[in-house]
């Protein structure tokens, strides 16, 4: 070998052979935790959901439940502002039963109580009404059995009025013969502040269910 072969070799070079280098370098990258906010998202509607859930079923005291208090503002003894009752009859109207027996209220008209009259307050409202029972049954009626009450608009029972002037006695008495009709006034005593309701039930004797005449006092 010749000093120009020797030359011409590379140089041999010392260590492991070329690569990646080992070491942090070339370490494994580390693991991405998953995203937190999706997740919070998800919880936070889910709570949101579960909460109207509670408050439209009462479960939380919503406003609708049954033992939540009235909204700000408001009287539980309001009266109410309907002038028809859900269920009542309008005045006027004629209730007829199975035995033939009907009943027809008046609508009610304001008069002045005088001065004997008894169970009018000063200051208050009288209405009276005319009550009109027609016996379409094969047996007499006695009338006593007729049972008559009246309630203003925030629903506590109206005084009776009696006073001879308009004829406001003690109501229906007497025995109605088949085929025949009674008719008698009620008067009924109103504070000023409710007086655009009136609700009349009238029962007629005790096999017959009571039912209610309602409408606006005029």
């Amino acid at each position: 070998m010749t000093d120009d072969d020797t030359s011409r070799r590379p140089p041999r070079r010392g260590g492991p052979p070329a690569g990646p280098p080992s070491g942090p370098l070339n370490a494994p990258p580390p693991r991405r935790r998953p995203a937190l906010l999706p997740v919070l998202a998800a919880v936070l509607a889910l709570a949101v959901v579960l909460v109207g859930v509670l408050t439209g079923t009462g479960v939380l005291g919503g406003r609708d439940s049954p033992g939540a208090p009235p909204p700000s503002g408001t009287s539980a003894s309001a009266p109410l502002t309907r002038t028809t009752a859900a269920g009542a009859l309008g005045f006027g109207r004629t209730q007829r039963y199975a035995d033939g027996v009907e009943v027809t209220v008046s609508a009610p008209s304001r008069f002045t109580p005088s001065s004997a009259a008894a169970g009018h307050t000063a200051g208050h409202v009288a209405v009276t009404v005319e009550i009109t029972v027609t016996n379409g049954s094969e047996a007499r009626l006695e009338l006593a059995t007729v049972q008559v009450s009246g309630r203003d608009g925030a629903g506590r029972e109206a005084s009776r009025v009696f006073d001879a002037e308009p004829d406001l006695g003690p109501g229906l008495t007497g025995t109605l013969l088949p085929g025949r009709r009674a008719v008698a006034a009620y008067g009924f005593d109103l504070p000023p502040r409710v007086t655009g309701v009136l609700d009349v039930e009238v029962t007629v004797g005790f096999d017959r269910k009571a039912d209610v005449w309602s409408g606006p006092v005029p």
